[in-house]
Formats: C-alpha cells, structure tokens, sequence
C-alpha cells in the first residue's frame, strides 16, 4: 500500500513539474499602438519582443473615441474593431495576421476586446444611463446597459465573431464594471422595481455629499440601500461575464479568457465593490485575472513612494493568487508610461516592481502596460537587481517620503 502511495505521489509531482515546463510563465505586452505601417515592421517588433523574453501579446482590437488607429488599418470609420463582423464597423482586419505573425515566433496572443463601450452606433434602451451627481440628474451614458437582454445578446454576436480567430485568448477590458452612479437605465430600473418592489432612486444611495470646486466628490457617505444596490448589479456582472465566457469557448474551446480589474479588488474588496460592483466571486470565473498593479498611477492616488507602491504591489499579488487558487492565473500589469504626460517611466522603477511582483511568486504573470516599442527592458530575459540607491538616483526629489 505504502509503495502505491509512493508511486501516485511521485506521478502527482511529476504531472506539476510536466504543466509547469510546458506552459510557460505569462511575460507579455500589451499593445495599446503600433508604428508598424507594414506587416514586415510588425514582425520585426514581434521578433523584438522575443529577444527581450514576451512570450505572449496582449493586442488591442477596439478602437473607441480617442484611440488610436493602428497604421496597418485603413479604417472607414473612427470606431470599430480590428476583425471581421457585421456588428460593428471594422478598422481593419489586423488579427489574422498578427496572430499568424506571433504564432511564427512561438509567441501567444490575447485579443484585448472592449464590453460596454462596444455602443457601435446603438442607441436607446440599449444604453444605460447615470446619475450626475454635480448636476442632481440622470444623462444617457455612451455604454451598454448589461440589464438589457439584447444589449448583451449583441455583445455575446461580437465576441463570437472574435473567438473565430486562432487566437489563444481574450483580455477583456476594464469597462467591465457598473460604477457606483450608474445602472439606472430602463431595463435596470424595470428589474430593480420587480425585484425590491420598490423604484429606484439614486437620490436613495448616499445620505450626505460633499463635492469639491471641480464637481467631483470630495465625500459621500452611502445608504444600506446602496449597498444592496451594488449586491443586485455585481451579480449581474457575473451573470453576464458566464454569457461571455460560454459564448467565447463553445466557438473556441481553447480560448483562454481574462478580466481585468483593479488593484482595490485585493487591497480594499469592499471599495472595488462600491466603485465598480466587482467581486472575488467574478475574477474567479475566469481562467485569469489581470491585476492594474499600476504603480505611478497608485502613487498619485494614494500619496505614497515608490518603495510603499512595491509592497502594496507585492501583497496585492499573493492576494490575487490566494483568490484565484495558483499564481499561474494571476497577471500583474506593471505600469511603463506616466498616464498624464504620456512620458515614459523610468526603467529601474519598471523593473524594480517587476522585481517585487517575482518576490511574491516567480510563477506569476507579468504584462508590461504599454508596449512602447522595446525599449530597454532585457531584464526580462536576464534578472538584474537593482539597489535602493540607484533607484533613488532616478526618481530624485519624485519620491515622497
């Protein structure tokens, strides 16, 4: 007996050291622009990326107001995606070749598709509406209301025509979420009376509001009902989120799928409840999560330094893995560009982060976030520690103490 308990142990083992060797660690980036203008130029940036040790790419395949257009399309309109369907205009049909590109030089693809902003020219009932909180009034939102059947029953068509691609998966974006003001669109407010019999009324969410010169909230204190509110439409996000996933992997069985959210789902659960009706029931229904570990952009929000954004990072990375069971499903994205200026960030603060996000767990994902064209980012190839003491000779007097 004790020999079979030997054996099937050391096949157990065998099986984790097997997945592990052939399934490789996630070292990707995702492309918010190319300059490529031909096909060529993009393999050759492919190639880049190989050198510097991606091995996947996260491709953006929406393109909604403000984007922008990638060279390799010659688009017809201002918004739409970068793959064949009929609903929604089409900016290009980039993803064929990108992917065959990719899959040349051994490298996965995610396909990093918009949710709620896929409007297209939609219009009505379809879209939801919020309530402005400087303005005391509601105003039709430029996003799908995922209360509303046919809204998801076009979204659920698109993907589908998106995972008839030979992708290896799909990214889905951050506008998958209902903030704390919105979800007061027709469908919303006919299933919220049929379920509370009562109206809803975002003047029954906070008790007190406090707002700043600028009309944004300085402070707001909210009701139990508000707290309900976000309850009803967090599982909605779930429902939904299982529609998608159904509808991606019965195309395309292989497809992998991951959400993004934000770094409060593991630093404050109950804020990414409040502002974004997101839970850890909902990252666990996908094969990954992606973490917006953004370590400038935490900076700012929260008044810390650099070496606090590191540890908060590194706990918020082995509270994603202890949420989503292994650190093979987790992808920490690591901020290169300053969102303000559109400067880049420098490359020991980079890969300082990247460093503690490897000191959590060296299994886990890591996506660099943008791809700006390489760089000088080797160290994902060859790890290189950088001390105190160089870090504080980049950022000067940017670090707050």
């Amino acid at each position: 007996m004790s020999r079979i308990i030997l054996i099937l142990i050391f096949l157990f083992i065998s099986t984790i050291t097997y997945a592990r060797e052939n399934n490789q660690t996630i070292r990707a980036a995702q492309v918010f622009h190319s300059e490529a203008s031909n096909y060529v130029e993009f393999e050759k940036e492919v190639v880049h990326m190989k050198a510097l040790g991606i091995n996947s790419i996260i491709f953006r395949v929406f393109g909604n107001g403000g984007d922008r257009i990638y060279k390799l399309a010659n688009p017809g309109s201002k918004t739409g995606v970068y793959f064949k369907t009929s609903r929604s205009p089409v900016l290009g049909d980039l993803l064929g070749n990108v992917t065959a590109i990719a899959h040349k030089h051994g490298i996965k693809v995610f396909a990093w598709m918009t949710t709620r902003h896929a409007t297209y020219g939609m219009a009505g009932d379809v879209l939801d509406r919020e309530y402005s909180l400087p303005e005391r009034q509601y105003k039709t939102l430029p996003k799908l209301d995922l209360f509303n059947d046919k809204a998801i029953w076009e979204l659920q068509n698109l993907y589908r025509d998106l995972a008839k691609y030979p992708i290896d998966g799909v990214l889905i974006q951050d506008d998958f979420v209902m903030r704390h003001m919105e979800g007061f669109g027709t469908e919303a407010k006919i299933n919220y009376a049929n379920t509370f019999n009562r109206a809803l009324d975002a003047k029954n969410m906070y008790s007190d509001l406090e707002l700043q010169p600028n009309g944004r909230v300085k402070r707001i204190v909210y009701t139990d009902e508000f707290r309900q509110f976000q309850d009803w439409k967090n599982k909605r996000l779930n429902l939904v989120a299982e529609k998608l996933i159904g509808t991606l992997k019965e195309t395309n069985p292989k497809l992998e799928v991951a959400l993004n959210v934000s770094y409060e789902l593991f630093h404050k659960p109950k804020n990414a409840l409040s502002w974004f009706a997101h839970d850890k029931t909902l990252a666990r229904k996908f094969n990954y999560v992606a973490v917006m570990a953004y370590q400038d952009q935490i900076m700012k929000e929260l008044r810390i330094n650099l070496y606090e954004a590191g540890d908060l990072i590194a706990d918020n990375t082995r509270g994603a893995i202890s949420v989503m069971g292994s650190p093979e499903r987790v992808i920490m994205k690591i901020q290169t560009m300053d969102w303000d200026t559109r400067k880049e960030l420098p490359s020991e603060e980079i890969r300082y982060i990247y460093q503690k996000v490897e000191s959590a767990s060296s299994d886990v994902g890591i996506a660099l976030v943008p791809w700006e064209n390489g760089r000088n980012l080797g160290f994902l190839k060859v790890k290189k520690q950088i001390k105190d003491e160089t870090l504080k000779q980049v950022q000067g007097d940017g670090l707050k103490d």
